[in-house]
């Protein structure tokens, strides 16, 4: 009996490591996700060392890279800040989800600079006209200093996500010179109606709009 009672309990343990496991794989870089709980920060993959940061219930993020049931996550694209976090902390988002990280304790997240960010993958891959002489800027937002001035005409190549600022004026990230700026929607050619914003192919054809 006691025999038995100990294969059972063996086999538990292999079922709960294979499903932590399993757990872990879902979560994959690239990926959109959402925190299922208040989960603290960690230092690196692996250390256990936990931060004084910890992510509030319901924020969403994207994975950078995952290692082992560690996944580290883009909490803040503008400063280029990235987190550890435990998988099992985490779920699968949409993908077209909010990206907008909210700390429960210490850190700085999207909603402390006054804008938000989302992704539309039917953006990404196109390109834009630039309807005038105009700043990109390293966030979306006019507070922010001009990181490259371009000029009218110019054809730009949108990475997929646009971003709000704190006057609703939303901003699109795009491709410029092996960086990522953000262009904002009053410097964007339209259609000839003046409704939606006119998307182009590399090759600067017509191919769909997005209002």
């Amino acid at each position: 009996m006691k025999k038995f009672v100990s294969v059972l309990l063996v086999l538990a343990m292999v079922l709960a490591v294979t499903a932590t496991a399993v757990a872990a794989c879902n979560i994959k870089a690239g990926m959109w996700v959402e925190f299922k709980k208040d989960s603290p920060a960690y230092t690196a993959a692996k250390s256990s060392k936990k931060t004084n940061n910890v992510v509030a219930k319901g924020s969403y993020a994207e994975c950078d890279k995952v290692c082992g049931k560690y996944a580290r996550l883009i909490v803040n694209s503008a400063s280029g800040i990235k987190r550890w976090f435990k998988t099992e902390d985490l779920k699968q988002a949409p993908e077209e989800g909010i990206e907008k990280v909210v700390w429960a304790k210490g850190g700085k997240g999207m909603s402390s600079k006054g804008y938000v960010y989302s992704s539309d993958k039917h953006l990404k891959g196109k390109y834009v006209k630039v309807s005038g002489h105009t700043n990109l800027r390293k966030t979306p937002s006019l507070h922010c200093k001009s990181q490259a001035v371009v000029e009218k005409c110019t054809m730009l190549k949108l990475t997929g996500r646009t971003g709000f600022d704190n006057r609703s004026c939303e901003w699109f990230e795009v491709c410029y010179k092996g960086k990522k700026l953000w262009l904002s929607m009053w410097y964007i050619k339209v259609k000839a109606d003046g409704v939606a914003i006119q998307l182009y192919d590399k090759d600067g054809n017509k191919v769909d709009y997005y209002d």
